[in-house]
């Protein structure tokens, strides 16, 4: 057998044994075929789900690969091995949230000014902060929609003066800071894009084990999941 072929085959089997062993269906059969078996685990995994028309051609391509009067009629090219093995790689060792969260990631307590939520703005690229209470505890996301309300509400003035304006008073004003969820640094990131699509929210918070009493490990935003 060709070399492709080989390799293709290799990770095929891979992946027909990960989907009978995580998603096997409940139905009372012994056997299941690779399309049903596909079938089932697009219902649980977005990723499935989002390849389901690759992983048609790439059983199919293993169909015509599996008779003997026709395997040696087909050869694997290397788009389709270069396709079968970055599914492999996904499938089988996803990226977790630890591998793709921001390590740049700034939080304050409830009692930081605003000027120094404004100095960090003015510095960096960050647009949102998570705030904590005396505790340690996150107890929202400060956003640029928080400040723009605060600015809003003194727009009569002819001068703004920030000087005791704490977070948490932003805080308040920010139709954003529930906006975020937590998330275990293991976590997969297609659980992470489960999360963004059935929580609408606009960020994670990482930390070991998905807890808010946990430190804070670093943050990941839709684009993080877009450059993935």
């Amino acid at each position: 057998m060709n070399s492709n072929n080989e390799a293709f085959m290799g990770y095929f089997n891979d992946i027909e044994s990960f989907f009978n062993k995580e998603y096997k269906p409940d139905r009372g059969k012994s056997y299941y075929s690779f399309y049903e078996l596909v079938e089932n685990a697009a219902r649980y995994d977005s990723y499935v789900k989002r390849k389901r028309d690759d992983f048609q051609i790439l059983g199919d391509l293993r169909n015509f690969l599996s008779h003997g009067n026709q395997s040696d009629l087909v050869l694997v090219n290397e788009e389709s091995l270069n396709l079968i093995k970055a599914i492999h790689e996904q499938l089988l060792k996803p990226k977790t949230a630890f591998d793709i969260k921001s390590d740049d990631v700034k939080f304050f307590k409830e009692t930081s000014p605003l000027s120094a939520v404004l100095e960090t703005i003015r510095n960096t690229d960050l647009t949102q902060f998570p705030i904590k209470d005396g505790n340690g505890k996150v107890i929202g996301l400060l956003t640029e929609n928080g400040i723009t309300h605060w600015l809003s509400q003194h727009a009569h003035e002819a001068t703004v003066s920030i000087g005791g304006t704490l977070a948490r008073d932003i805080l308040l004003l920010d139709d954003n800071k529930d906006n975020f969820a937590f998330i275990k640094k293991d976590a997969t990131i297609y659980e992470a894009e489960a999360q963004f699509d059935n929580q609408k929210i606009d960020a994670l918070l990482v930390t070991h084990s998905g807890k808010n009493t946990e430190n804070l490990l670093g943050i990941i935003t839709r684009f993080d999941l877009v450059e993935v």
